[in-house]
């Protein structure tokens, strides 16, 4: 369109005119651009003035929109008809082609359409002939249609939006939701399967335990070792001594348990009051009687005094172990029963002692 208006002007000698429209808007498209890129470099747009940014690229729409409708109105009078047809149709065009960028704010395409196309209009007007009262009509429905169509892609745009931010809550609520009862669902695990007191596992959790590796030792040939202890005369040394002391000696002994674990898949569990067990996969029977046997002096070592003790003047405890092979026609019920027996053999035999039964 600019080489049609230079050509035809250059005519007339008034091509400076057309490069003068021509140089000034690219002089605004290009400010424009550089705006453009200069907002694209900012790295957190979080923070920075958004009212600033906003009132430049409104400037720079208006700014175009007058460069190109008054540039149009200014070169209207001296071109040809069919040159007059080519701005008419760019300058429709143009309006109806910003809907498209322009729909998120009313205010700016408004604005953009009034700059533009009024002043062609008013000079289409002023020319008082019957093409121009058509064409002057032809664009006051063009800027009322535009208008009416921006306000409702508006209206639309609006509650996609409100939508989706209600939408994206919605879900991060949920999330957040997803993520309490996750984190409940972990704390209540860790609750119903660990002992309050001691902190090991409790007879829940060592059922289940002796359960999966009874199971997965069943394609090996490594036998599973159990322990059960029981702390000698643990009720009479409450009643000499207190219940928060009782129960602080049965904290220790758990510790002494626990530092003797080496492998993660080996268990400390408290049963019951004063009975805590050991579950050892892939341990010898030989091996973890030799465990037990320094759990055993460690606890020696404490010299804990227990006077209500008929079998030493020191806390003491009896264990019994046992050993066996997992297979298909076997049950764990039999390892914990012999187990179970060993410690009521150690009883038997007077306490403070170790049993196995293999």
């Amino acid at each position: 369109m600019s080489i049609l208006a230079y050509i035809e002007l250059s005519i007339q000698g008034r091509q400076q005119w057309v490069i003068l429209w021509f140089g000034g808007i690219c002089a605004v498209l290009s400010a424009r651009y550089y705006l453009l890129c200069k907002y694209q470099k900012i790295e957190n747009k979080k923070y920075f003035p958004h009212l600033i940014w906003r009132n430049r690229f409104y400037l720079g729409v208006v700014i175009t929109g007058l460069m190109q409708g008054g540039g149009a109105a200014w070169l209207m009078p001296y071109v040809t008809i069919n040159l007059e047809i080519i701005l008419h149709s760019v300058l429709l065009g143009l309006s109806m082609g910003a809907i498209a960028y322009l729909s998120t704010s009313l205010l700016v395409y408004i604005s953009y359409l009034l700059t533009m196309v009024v002043p062609v209009t008013l000079w289409l007007f002023l020319q008082q002939t019957p093409d121009g009262y058509i064409l002057t009509a032809l664009y006051i429905f063009m800027i009322t249609v535009g208008s009416m169509s921006v306000k409702r892609m508006n209206v639309l745009l609006n509650d996609a939006l409100y939508y989706r931010f209600d939408n994206e809550t919605l879900v991060e609520d949920l999330q957040k939701l997803l993520d309490s009862v996750s984190r409940s669902n972990k704390a209540l695990e860790k609750i119903s399967t660990t002992d309050e007191l001691t902190g090991v596992s409790n007879y829940r959790a060592f059922r289940v335990r002796l359960e999966e590796v009874w199971r997965e030792y069943q394609t090996t040939t490594s036998p599973i070792s159990v322990i059960r202890l029981n702390i000698d005369y643990y009720h009479e040394y409450n009643i000499a001594y207190g219940q928060e002391l009782g129960d602080k000696n049965l904290c220790m002994i758990a510790n002494l348990l626990l530092a003797e674990i080496t492998h993660q898949s080996q268990t400390v569990a408290r049963l019951n009051g004063a009975e805590f067990a050991l579950i050892l996969p892939g341990m010898s029977c030989e091996n973890a009687r030799l465990l037990i046997l320094r759990v055993e002096k460690e606890l020696a070592e404490l010299q804990i005094e227990h006077c209500k003790s008929k079998t030493n003047q020191y806390l003491t405890f009896s264990a019994g172990l046992s050993s066996q092979l997992s297979t298909p026609m076997t049950s764990s019920r039999e390892l914990l029963g012999k187990t179970d027996n060993a410690l009521k053999l150690a009883k038997n035999k007077g306490r403070n002692r170790i049993e196995v039964i293999e």
